[in-house]
């Protein structure tokens, strides 16, 4: 980050610490009369913050040379990596198997930091003319006939520059040398050549050669550890199942290692789940892991089975402070989170979900970033379901409402890892639930996973799938929560009871509740609205689709109304205030 935007951040935290002592320090808090303003300003400050701080690591995509990189199609990488710890530094050779889509090829760009020394480019064999710009390596291809598959050999070396979240670290843990990537949401080119865009999903090969005490983890399968001449040893891995570049990773380190073991739903295979800790923290991820396999069992019960089924699932720990992430069938688990008290548990399920969504259907661009981090959000509250109750899973829902979501949950602007695509993101799905039910909704999702499994998919395949499984026109659905929509409704509501027909002796009484938005961000909000009606008699509960700005209801109930309670089990994402009522508006 460069000086004036290290000063900028700077000024922005002294504002906020300011704006916290003033509100909450002083106890201010309790005498503010508007509290969802006072949100809607901290949350601002925060998403400011953020967008400031990852601003100058967002790659800007020129549509020419992605046209460009898209007349090829990556089969397969073959990537071998070797380290110097002290120095920081890394030898990689990449080659890469792709297939000419084009006769207009007449150079492959491939993605990767400028920073490195290239000792050699080949293709198909032969020494090839490259240039390196504005971290694009641009070889010459133009030998390469349409419909021809070619392979790139490319040798390099150098400091790996650490960006976006922590895109490439050297550490030290129990006294030892650890290494570990983060490649989300563009940083692969940072330490290996790539055609790093997300629809391009191919198999992937690594070598590691490390000192002999360390252990070297990635996706896939651990196809052999070779014995080097000088003491070191290599590793081996190969995932057969299509991946996307931001979701290769490498975790290395003096790990301690253990295994559970899954097993298919069908009974007919047994699958490895693998753990890897820095030997300090073992016991305690040993307390904080241990639901694991429950989880994969849960979440292949509704979604499908598990994607990656012939491979693995495991959790490398790994130097990020900040979180955790779900890299193909090994997902990488800050070490921060690991405290033996299972407080992060979340997290574990959080990066488990991502396997299902994000990993094995993977968004078709970063606009649908919320395809993944709002599923992912949303397994968290199903977990929660699963092990404590209806309950539980309503009040998970209640704390991921932070009373102002910046943005729409499509293409959202600025930092794209914010509130509005995980939390709003989950609520999206929790009120998709509510509007076609349970058993509709659960099909909504393994229909969605089993179509695009190892694929792609935007937000309009999953629209299509949502309404081709419900039977419904979701469009207004979508519009509201998803790609216009950037609030809630503002619910006012008000209510009278009259006997029926004037039967004054009689147990039924008709109520008559009027219902209004006042929201400025979206005309009307479209939804079914659950009204309960507590009466002398008992609770009755009714569902009116609220399809107008204003609209009044007309209901018999059994029994005098004493209270009238709007979305009581908070199945929208909304504001409701009680008023005075009439008759007219």
């Amino acid at each position: 980050m460069n000086r004036p935007k290290i000063l900028l951040v700077v000024s922005l935290t002294l504002i906020m610490a300011a704006f916290y002592w003033t509100f909450v320090g002083a106890k201010v808090i309790s005498k503010v009369t508007d509290r969802n303003e006072l949100t809607k300003c901290a949350r601002s400050w925060m998403d400011k913050y953020d967008d400031i701080k990852y601003s100058d690591n967002i790659r800007e995509e020129d549509s020419s040379t992605v046209a460009y990189q898209n007349l090829y199609d990556v089969q397969n990488y073959k990537l071998k990596l070797s380290f110097d710890f002290s120095r920081k530094y890394i030898f990689g050779n990449l080659e890469m198997n792709a297939d000419n889509l084009s006769d207009t090829l007449n150079q492959v760009y491939l993605n990767f930091s400028s920073s490195y020394q290239i000792n050699h480019v080949k293709l198909n064999g032969s020494d090839a003319a490259y240039k390196s710009i504005n971290d694009y390596l641009i070889i010459d291809s133009k030998n390469i006939t349409k419909s021809e598959s070619f392979i790139v050999d490319i040798n390099y070396e150098g400091a790996p520059k650490n960006m976006g979240f922590d895109s490439f670290g050297f550490k030290t843990f129990d006294n030892e040398p650890a290494v570990y990537t983060l490649s989300q949401p563009e940083y692969a080119p940072s330490w290996w050549p790539c055609k790093d865009l997300i629809d391009d999903k191919t198999t992937f090969e690594i070598y590691m050669t490390v000192p002999s005490q360390l252990t070297a983890v990635s996706n896939g399968l651990l196809q052999e550890v070779t014995n080097e001449s000088n003491g070191d040893k290599t590793f081996h891995w190969k995932s057969g199942y299509p991946i996307s570049t931001y979701l290769v990773s490498i975790a290395i380190a003096k790990y301690d290692q253990w295994t559970d073991t899954y097993t298919s739903l069908d009974s007919t295979k047994k699958m490895n789940v693998d753990y890897y800790t820095y030997p300090s923290y073992t016991e305690r991820a040993k307390s904080d892991w241990k639901n694991t396999v429950d989880m994969i069992k849960f979440f292949s019960e509704i979604f499908g089975e598990y994607p990656f089924i012939n491979e693995k699932y495991g959790m490398a720990m790994f130097g990020w402070v900040s979180g955790a992430m779900e890299h193909q069938t090994i997902s990488s688990m800050g070490y921060t989170l690991v405290t033996g008290d299972g407080r992060f548990e979340a997290v574990v399920v959080h990066e488990l979900v991502h396997q299902w969504f994000g990993d094995a259907v993977t968004p078709e661009s970063w606009k649908d970033i919320w395809l993944n981090e709002g599923f992912a959000t949303y397994g968290e509250a199903l977990w929660e379901e699963h092990i404590n109750g209806r309950e539980s899973y309503i009040n998970s829902m209640k704390k991921d409402d932070f009373g102002f979501f910046k943005g729409t949950v499509y293409n959202p602007e600025g930092f794209i890892f914010g509130s509005t695509v995980y939390k709003k993101g989950s609520w999206c799905l929790h009120m998709l639930r509510g509007v076609v039910g349970d058993s509709t909704f659960f099909k909504i999702l393994r229909t969605y996973y089993t179509k695009y499994k190892y694929k792609n998919a935007d937000t309009w395949d999953f629209k299509k799938v949502c309404e081709e499984v419900s039977g419904t026109d979701l469009t207004y659905f979508f519009n509201q929560w998803i790609f216009d929509g950037t609030g809630r409704p503002f619910y006012k509501y008000s209510w009278r009871s009259d006997a029926f027909n004037d039967q004054k002796n009689s147990d039924i009484y008709m109520l008559r509740l009027n219902l209004r938005q006042t929201q400025e961000d979206y005309d009307v909000y479209k939804m079914p609205v659950r009204v309960t009606i507590r009466t002398d008699k008992g609770n009755e509960k009714f569902t009116f689709f609220n399809d107008m700005k204003t609209q009044q209801f007309e209901q018999p109930v059994n029994g005098k109304p004493i209270e009238v309670l709007i979305d009581n089990e908070n199945w929208i994402l909304k504001k409701a205030e009680k008023e005075e009522y009439k008759d007219k508006y």
